[in-house]
């Protein structure tokens, strides 16, 4: 018995067992790729900016077209991998300064700073 699988489908056969994964990108899940990049650079960021790995930040963001899209959607859950107690889009303008960073592929810039502890 032979199995070859669809186009766009990856077959993988061991032990008797068959599985098969569509390998379809779709919008959504482009989205979250992207999403994902953003923490990664944002992560990357914190550690040349010297932040410690458990201080908190806020993140000023500009970016367009699917990108802006991807932000806007996951907004919440980048904020969260990265401890940012505000995640705000701001123009292009307002992201500068010295922990400003940007990324031209993507066409994403960023600004993020640590919040003040009390006390």
């Amino acid at each position: 018995l032979t199995e070859t699988p669809r186009e766009g489908w990856a077959v993988h056969h061991d032990a008797g067992e068959s599985i098969a994964l569509d390998l379809t990108l779709t919008p959504p899940l482009r989205r979250l790729g992207l999403a994902r990049d953003v923490v990664r650079q944002v992560q990357e960021a914190r550690k040349t900016s010297g932040l410690d790995v458990s201080d908190r930040i806020t993140l000023r963001w500009s970016a367009g077209g699917e990108l802006r899209e991807a932000i806007i959607e996951h907004g919440a859950t980048i904020g969260a991998e990265v401890l940012a107690t505000s995640v705000s889009e701001g123009a292009t303008d307002e992201v500068a300064g010295p922990n400003a960073f940007s990324d031209e592929d993507s066409g994403l810039r960023f600004t993020l700073a640590r919040v003040g502890s009390a006390g």
